[in-house]
Formats: C-alpha cells, structure tokens, sequence
C-alpha cells in the first residue's frame, strides 16, 4: 500500500454552492481562505448561458477591500473573444460601462460596485470568475432604492480593462517567471526561455515556446496593470500533453499562491475534462488532478513539474498569486 501523501491537503476540490445572498442567480465555485489553508482571498467562478443580473441582484455592494472582476469567453480557440455584451454600474454615481470584449473590473476597496449585467451572449456561454484579495468574504449591500440615476461620467473607466497581456507584441510580458532580480531570462543550465512572446492580441501562447503541456493561449495580468493591487492573475486554455516548462524543474514563491484549475462545461463545474501530474515539496513528491481543483501553496514551498497526462477537452488553468508580480526562480532537484 502507498504511503500517506505529505501535501494531499492542499488539493481542495472545488465546491459548488450558492454564493452570499443577492450576489448571483445560479450555484457557482466558492471558496474562502478558511476553505484554502487559511489563503489570503477569496474566489468565485461560474458561468452565464444567457442575460443575466449579478454582484448584486439588486441595488449595489461594497467591500472592505480589493476585489477584481473577470469576464472571459469560452470560444478556446481566441482568448480575447468574449461573446456577449456586459455592462456595469461603478461609483456612488452609478457611472454605467458595457463591454464586448474579455475585461477585468478592477475594484478598489470602499468602490461601489453593482449590479452587472449580462445582457447578451452570443452563442457560447462565458465565463465569470471573482478574486477578492481578502480570506473572508465581507460586503454590504446598498439597497436599489436608496440609489440614484445611472450616470455617464468616466471618472471610474479606468477600472474596466481590457484582460490582455500588458505590453509590446512580439515582447515578453513583464512579471511572469520573474527571476528573482538577477536579469537573466533563460535557464542558467538549459538555455531555454523563461518567457513566451506575447502576440498581437495581447495573448502569449506558452506551449509553442516552454513546453508541450503548457498553454495554448494565456493571458497574465500584475499588479501593475490593476491598480498597483498585490495580486497577478492568470485565465487561458489549455489542451496539450506533455510537461509544462522545459526550463527548470521546479520553483517556490515568496508570496501564496493558489493555482486552479477549472473545466469549461457549465453542466458540470467539477469537471475538468484531463488528468494532470504536479510535484510538490523537495522531495517532489507526485499528486494526481483529475477534476476541477485549487492546489494552495503557501510561501517558499517547491512545487512543480507538472505533467498533463491526457486531455479529452480543453480546460483552464487560473493562477491567483497574491504578489504583484510572479517571482519564481527556478530549482533543480540536487539543488534542494
């Protein structure tokens, strides 16, 4: 019989349930840091099929502190196409912003925020994750009545981005695989990049440039690109077989770190759709994902490589790292 894995406990299956009252229509993943190892955030993801209303139902919320929100599409074959129209309400003025393309709403803590509205989608359902960048969930709920008017103004606008990688195309995007400060942008011992050029869409397509099993299409947001908040963040597809990085075989970070990963079948949030292989700890000892999952890394613990061991449909991978940037020299095992 195997003996017990050290780091089991940190693969927590995803949960489906309602969220708090008023904030969404349907069940969706909902997670805590209590949920997490004591994880410094929370985090949502779910889908939308069709029009919808959410964060809250009605009237407005607010939050004693950062918060981001993501919508992204489900066409896996574009990361920057969204798929619907989505608009939302900012400030105690109620400033209103619509979108069509994949956008994270960056909310700054004491920032009125609400509802969003989900008012088309074209053919495929989206996706809807939220990252608050506390371990519980806290708001208060501003009721529809006791609001004004919505309004035209643009003081907020600068909190609805574009989800896209920040930088030049054909550039690497800056704070991914962060060496640590020495400069160096390639494997002191293999010569391989660290980084993956992004392209003219605002998207890097890490498989083509790291490794077989990485990413067919990610987008990386810092700190930097949110509002100086401590968080980078990560939403792309997933699809091929294979280990992931090439360079190195292992890394640890000095800020927690959660990875997720999610199926894109909104019949069946547990799904993932493709068994992967991640090591964790010096002695890279090997757990099995097999379903929607988080795996919580707390500061300094070594973990990867990680192999995909088949796929049968295409999933995605978000990274929730609670630096603002992703710092992550990489290991060799006789180094540890």
């Amino acid at each position: 019989m195997a003996g017990r894995k050290e780091y089991a406990h940190l693969l927590k299956p995803l949960v489906v349930k309602n969220g708090p009252v008023g904030l969404y229509p349907e069940p969706r993943v909902w997670a805590e840091g209590r949920d997490w190892e004591g994880f410094d955030g929370n985090f949502s993801y779910g889908f939308f099929r069709g029009p919808a209303v959410c964060h809250p139902l009605e009237g407005a919320v607010v939050h004693p502190y950062d918060e981001i929100l993501v919508f992204a599409g489900t066409e896996t074959t574009n990361a920057r196409y969204l798929g619907a129209e989505v608009s939302i309400e900012l400030g105690e003025e109620r400033e209103e912003y619509v979108f069509d393309d994949p956008t994270v709403v960056v909310v700054p803590k004491g920032t009125i925020h609400g509802p969003a509205t989900i008012r088309e989608v074209y053919y495929k359902p989206i996706v809807h994750y939220s990252m608050g960048l506390a371990a519980e969930y806290k708001a208060d709920i501003i009721s529809a009545v006791s609001r004004p008017a919505k309004s035209t103004g643009k003081k907020y606008a600068h909190l609805v981005k574009p989800l896209k990688c920040s930088g030049e195309p054909g550039k690497k995007s800056e704070g991914a695989y962060a060496d640590s400060g020495s400069g160096a942008q390639v494997h002191p011992k293999t010569g391989l990049p660290y980084e993956s050029p992004i392209d003219h869409e605002g998207v890097m397509h890490d498989r083509w440039h790291i490794g077989p099993g990485d990413a067919d299409h990610i987008i990386w947001v810092f700190g930097k690109d949110i509002e100086g908040f401590r968080l980078n963040f990560s939403w792309g597809f997933w699809n091929g077989c294979g280990k992931w990085q090439r360079a190195g075989e292992c890394h640890a970070h000095p800020d927690e770190e959660a990875i997720i990963f999610v199926g894109l079948n909104p019949d069946n949030l547990n799904y993932l759709g493709a068994e992967l292989e991640i090591a964790i700890g010096e002695n890279l000892e090997r757990n099995l994902i097999k379903k929607s999952i988080a795996v919580v890394f707390p500061p300094g613990l070594v973990h990867l490589p990680m192999v995909t061991r088949w796929v049968d449909d295409t999933y995605s991978f978000i990274i929730f790292d609670r630096g603002t940037i992703h710092t992550a020299p990489w290991l060799d095992p006789e180094d540890l």
